[in-house]
């Protein structure tokens, strides 16, 4: 190397370069001869579809549970931790299960590895009637002369999910089948017209359930 800088000292530094880059090169291959080739590794920021901040996507993005206590399984592109932001509609396990608790929208968060990236999933949750019951099954009502005073009783009715969660603003519309024999208020208030009998029924769109309803003359004036 001494030399052939010595002998350089009067060339253009151009060519002096040239040749000093040519001499190194021949050294470092000399020196790397009879060895194995080793690839570099590879550098990851992070930003790759499997990284700390690659995208988060939840499967399904939306969706609606129609009964209280149902469930419904979410799905990641890639690790994250669960977590539900309306804790009172919907729960979620480490595992992405969601579990409807209360009529509301539900949303649920998927934070990806490193807490840059996440997505959150809308779940509708909503009580759909799935039953109609209706008590007493059976009313007993007195008329006490024609004309005279009459008695009455209230129904109760409950609509309940899938689940047999009730619905607590489910409205029911009320029908006596014998107007002449008992008639029904909208709040289910049964009230006897004549002897004879008639059945009462509470609907709630293609739901029904009904009660019996027999008037008979009162024992007593």
């Amino acid at each position: 190397m001494v030399t052939l800088v010595t002998r350089c000292a009067w060339t253009t530094v151009r060519a002096c370069a040239r040749r000093i880059l040519v001499a190194t090169a021949g050294i470092v291959l000399a020196g790397c001869a009879g060895q194995d080739a080793t690839a570099p590794r590879p550098l990851f920021s992070g930003n790759g579809p499997n990284g700390k901040n690659a995208p988060v996507h939840i499967t399904p993005a939306q969706d609606t549970l129609d009964a209280l206590q149902a469930s419904l399984q979410l799905v990641a592109n890639v690790d994250v931790t669960w977590s539900s932001l309306t804790p009172a509609v919907v729960a979620v396990d480490a595992g992405g299960s969601v579990l409807s608790l209360s009529p509301g929208i539900g949303l649920v968060q998927a934070l990806g590895i490193g807490g840059r990236k996440a997505d959150t999933a809308t779940i509708l949750v909503r009580q759909v009637p799935a039953a109609l019951h209706v008590s007493p099954d059976s009313l007993h009502l007195y008329t006490y002369f024609p004309g005279g005073p009459t008695s009455s009783d209230t129904l109760t009715v409950v609509a309940e999910d899938a689940n047999g969660y009730s619905i607590a603003d489910a409205i029911v519309t009320w029908v006596s089948d014998l107007l002449s024999v008992a008639t029904v208020s909208a709040d289910g208030i049964v009230t006897a017209v004549d002897t004879g009998s008639t059945t009462i029924r509470a609907i709630l769109g293609s739901l029904s359930d009904t009660t019996n309803v027999e008037v008979v003359a009162s024992p007593y004036p």
